[in-house]
């Protein structure tokens, strides 16, 4: 087996991992399942992912690396001031999604199953989200403004996750709006 075809696979059984927590719930993640899902044999995802641990640890870090490829392509680390804390709300909320998009709920999918699997599978995501605090606090703007938006964020997307009466359409967008709006007052000079 190719390196390419190694990663192929490893990929599908993530994808197949999620679709199963979407689809039946965390509960129902277990090596066997994931291997069905996937279409390969019980030693093809033991080659992969030796434990179900291994396998929730992997979706996880799925989610962070794509959160943050997601920063990189809307400029995060450019050194416009503000321009971290609106990348991340962007990220979290990008305006063509709604609560229901399969990106959000598949994300939201990787981070439910590091949550009941084993609260220690999440500390590659804490460490993320703590540079993440890092870099919103020295983005330029107010610490406090900024985390602000952060924490709005996460809220509407941790909301839309639980479908804790997520907000759509146009109040969803006047939200957006919103916090947009005080990352630009924050960024103006004091008069």
């Amino acid at each position: 087996m190719t390196r390419g075809e190694i990663s192929q696979t490893r990929a599908r059984i993530l994808a197949a991992a999620e679709d199963l927590v979407i689809r039946e719930g965390v509960s129902r993640l277990t090596l066997d399942s994931a291997a069905q899902e996937a279409g390969v044999s019980k030693g093809g995802i033991l080659y992969h992912f030796p434990s179900r641990a291994a396998l929730v640890s992997a979706m996880v870090e799925r989610f962070v690396v794509s959160f943050e490829a997601d920063l990189v392509a809307r400029r995060a680390y450019s050194r416009e001031p503000g321009a971290f804390t609106r990348a991340y709300l962007e990220a979290t909320l990008d305006p063509g999604e709604e609560p229901s998009d399969p990106r959000e709920i598949r994300l939201g999918g990787a981070l439910l199953a590091g949550v009941t699997a084993d609260v220690e599978v999440l500390k590659p995501m804490r460490q993320r989200f703590e540079a993440w605090q890092l870099s919103i606090e020295s983005d330029g703007l107010p610490p406090e403004v900024a985390t602000v938006v952060r924490l709005a964020a996460d809220g509407l997307w941790l909301a839309d996750l639980f479908e804790l009466a997520p907000l759509a359409g146009e109040r969803r967008a006047a939200v957006r709006r919103q916090l947009l709006d005080l990352v630009e007052r924050a960024l103006q000079p004091e008069a």
